[in-house]
């Protein structure tokens, strides 16, 4: 999928822009103590393996590391990549994957508690990709929404954190509880520590304002789940309520689209986006366990006009 995604981005849409918007690892093989460090350990260090041997190989197919008179050419096409993990990849892949990717200016490596870049002096990016407190296992990206939350009792359950010990020079799996979740940075408080690495709202108008969040806003296209829950984070939605970037992009929530499309009977780009007052929200809805990719392409100089969700078969060629 990730293949014909790029090979569709680059080579038929001649994007200049690629973003992976998270879950890009292999989640797990679904058998073991899930309740063990042990058996989490050995899950972190599968997906290590896959991004280092893997998914490193196939960036640099699409985005190869270049030098002199083929850097310039590159620079004039101006082709890059963006990747943001999501909550079904362990944290630590982000050092991982910076290592392997330093020497190349196409590639880059976005914080998931959050990163800014301005391209081109047109385009502003925000990266994050913290979601809200669930029950999955995972912990490195999820976030109490706002101080004083009461995460439900549902969502309680034993979680894991990823880290690499300085001290050791090595990757540790550690248990994590969700009242620990007070000693961490709230959702909202990590959007309010971006800020001031943001272009202030005045900036020229024809800054184009990109924000990229791997879980979506409250009650918005990309929250709504095959149980009909809304579980988007309201600290990310009032945060868009006051700086009103022009698009955000969002994941997380796989099944979202379709399930947006079936309870409310929209079809087109009606089916994968909403508003925030005059922002556009939108979200792929993109099934990792089908035969066919989703993503969102548009043009920034007329997001409106061009916005559009393509869907293509994935190729089996290696």
């Amino acid at each position: 999928m990730l293949r014909t995604f790029l090979s569709y981005s680059l080579n038929d849409l001649n994007s200049d822009y690629v973003i992976l918007g998270g879950d890009l690892g292999p989640r797990g093989e679904g058998v073991g103590d899930k309740e063990s460090v042990e058996y989490h350990f050995g899950e972190m260090m599968k997906q290590k393996r896959w991004f280092l041997e893997q998914f490193c190989e196939l960036i640099e197919t699409f985005f190869p590391t270049t030098s002199g008179e083929e850097e310039e050419k590159k620079k004039k096409k101006k082709q890059k990549l963006f990747i943001v993990l999501g909550n079904s990849d362990w944290q630590v892949n982000e050092a991982v994957l910076n290592e392997r990717t330093m020497s190349n200016d196409s590639v880059k490596i976005c914080s998931g508690l959050g990163d800014v870049f301005v391209e081109d002096d047109c385009v502003e990016f925000v990266f994050t990709a913290v979601v809200v407190a669930s029950n999955h296992r995972k912990k490195d990206f999820e976030r109490k929404d706002v101080d004083g939350e009461s995460v439900p009792e549902k969502n309680q359950n034993c979680g894991f954190i990823s880290r690499f010990n300085d001290e050791r020079n090595e990757f540790e799996v550690l248990r994590y509880a969700v009242n620990d979740a007070c000693e961490r940075p709230t959702i909202a408080n990590i959007l309010a520590a971006l800020q001031p690495k943001m272009l202030p709202s005045s900036s020229s108008s024809s800054m184009t304002k990109v924000w990229v969040n791997h879980g979506p806003p409250h009650e918005t296209i990309g929250d709504l789940t095959h149980r009909n829950e809304r579980v988007g984070s309201k600290a990310l939605k009032k945060f868009i309520v006051e700086q009103q970037p022009d698009i955000t992009l969002h994941g997380h929530i796989h099944e979202s689209v379709r399930e947006h499309a079936r309870t409310t009977a929209t079809h087109g780009n009606e089916a994968f986006t909403s508003r925030i007052k005059n922002t556009i929200v939108a979200s792929s809805g993109n099934d990792f366990m089908s035969d066919l990719c989703h993503g969102i392409f548009f043009q920034t100089s007329d997001i409106e006009g061009t916005l559009q969700r393509f869907e293509i078969k994935v190729s089996n060629v290696p």
